[in-house]
């Protein structure tokens, strides 16, 4: 339960995240064009925080999910027999 709960937030924190980071892209590719270094400042100023903020919480949730079991003995290709796996357990 829990470890949905965490792995649904991530997501939502991570889409949130990259979006912030988007729009501040956007906002001040927009004030370049035009020239207007007072847009480039206010859209970072206006932004950054909630972007910052969704990215430190995708890695706070990062950190916790990693904590969690995962299942049988997979790599992160799904390969169930990896080579660092067999390495471990060879006499």
């Amino acid at each position: 339960m829990f470890q949905k709960s965490f792995s649904t937030l991530f997501r939502i924190s991570v889409v949130a995240f990259l979006l912030g980071g988007l729009a501040i892209v956007l906002g001040q590719s927009v004030g370049l064009i035009l020239g207007d270094g007072v847009v480039v400042t206010h859209v970072e100023e206006l932004l950054a925080p909630y972007a910052y903020g969704a990215a430190g919480i995708a890695g706070l949730l990062a950190f916790v999910l990693s904590y969690f079991h995962h299942g049988g003995e997979e790599d992160a290709l799904g390969n169930e027999d990896s080579p660092a796996r067999t390495a471990e357990h060879v006499g």
